[in-house]
């Protein structure tokens, strides 16, 4: 079962946008503007891993985003 935390890099602006938008997606547990490197952090639970893989190819589409980079959880 694929969990993963989501860095996501976004245009300046977008933030709240872009944070709504994938807050909506299924699979997405949560969705926080943070502080730091990155400008969003998803947690994505999704089953599966071709579920997974369509969350993110949706986040990388999204308008604002720029860049995302994904940890999946080990256990």
């Amino acid at each position: 079962m694929p969990k993963a935390f989501i860095m996501i890099d976004v245009a300046p602006g977008t933030e709240r946008q872009v944070q709504e938008a994938v807050s909506k997606l299924a699979g997405v547990k949560m969705a926080y503007q943070v502080t730091g490197e990155h400008d969003i952090i998803a947690f994505v639970d999704a089953e599966p891993y071709e579920e997974f893989a369509v969350v993110l190819s949706t986040i990388r589409a999204l308008t604002g985003v720029r860049d995302t980079d994904s940890h999946l959880v080990l256990q």
